[in-house]
């Protein structure tokens, strides 16, 4: 080797730099994560489209299989189970969509105190009825049987467990009846008259018997005393509540053996008769005591 001739070193490392390994670049990162995410939505969905199948299925088979397995009753006070069940009882174990309106309506059509229902089958397989009853407003005595009236004039069966009291209806021949109900067009008056009545506690409590007269319209006796009450035949509701006002004001502090007949068909007055027994018995002289 020659004097003086450099000797040629390594390349030198600069100062304060390091090695690094090499990176993976984002862009990789993002497809895996993308990757990721995309798969985890296609398992969702399969599970989602596995459990709609399934549930298809077992609904498939439950309509398939489902049939009317009872009998349930709602709204009604007059029917019972025991009287609606033998007519519904060959409906039972039949499939839902096999079972016409007729084969359960249709058999309930003979209840005079049911005015109209409706039934559908819920998910437990339970015939349900809802019943919407008549609206019994009086009581008419067929010979001695008993028997309610509906405001449209239908009899209905009477129970004597009932707590209910009704006024008794008078005044109505065989022509204007048959076995199952009044005349509509006979009945039609007084039947919203108590309809009416029932809404009027005074009235309701106060009546005995009730009939309609072709002269004077609706007339009822009082409970008490048997005084006549004349409703007439318009303006039904205006009489109900003059009656109210003046068995409250007059009625009460005079008392209703006073009264022979209260008219209550005129417009801004009530007409009444005084009971003339009654008037006798305040007109007799009074016997003074003594001894003979």
């Amino acid at each position: 080797m020659k004097m003086g001739t450099p000797v040629e070193m390594g390349t030198p490392m600069e100062m304060g730099t390091s090695a690094k390994p090499s990176s993976t670049p984002k862009s990789s990162q993002n497809t895996r994560q993308r990757l990721r995410s995309t798969g985890k939505i296609a398992a969702s969905i399969a599970l989602l489209v596995s459990l709609a199948t399934a549930i298809t299925l077992l609904t498939l088979q439950w309509q398939t299989h489902r049939e009317i397995r009872d009998l349930q009753i709602k709204g009604s006070e007059r029917m019972s189970l025991d009287e609606i069940y033998p007519r519904l009882e060959h409906v039972m174990g039949l499939h839902p969509d096999s079972v016409a309106s007729e084969d359960v309506l249709g058999a309930l059509e003979d209840f005079a105190a049911i005015k109209s229902a409706q039934y559908w089958v819920d998910p437990a397989g339970s015939l349900v009825l809802d019943i919407e009853d008549r609206n019994a407003i009086g009581l008419w005595l067929d010979g001695t049987t008993p028997k309610l009236v509906s405001t449209e004039g239908v009899f209905l069966p009477y129970k004597e467990t009932s707590a209910q009291t009704y006024p008794l209806i008078v005044g109505f021949d065989a022509s204007d009846r048959t076995s199952e109900r009044f005349n509509p067009s006979a009945f039609y008056t007084l039947g919203s008259f108590l309809e009416m009545a029932q809404e009027y506690p005074t009235v309701w409590s106060s009546i005995s018997e009730v009939g309609h007269h072709p002269t004077d319209g609706i007339i009822a006796l009082s409970h008490e005393a048997g005084v006549k009450l004349i409703f007439g035949t318009s303006n039904l509701e205006t009489a109900l509540a003059k009656w109210t006002e003046f068995y409250a004001n007059e009625a009460l502090r005079r008392g209703m053996q006073t009264f022979h007949t209260i008219d209550l068909r005129y417009a801004g007055q009530v007409v009444v008769k005084e009971n003339p027994d009654y008037l006798q018995t305040q007109l007799l002289p009074k016997r003074s005591g003594g001894s003979s």
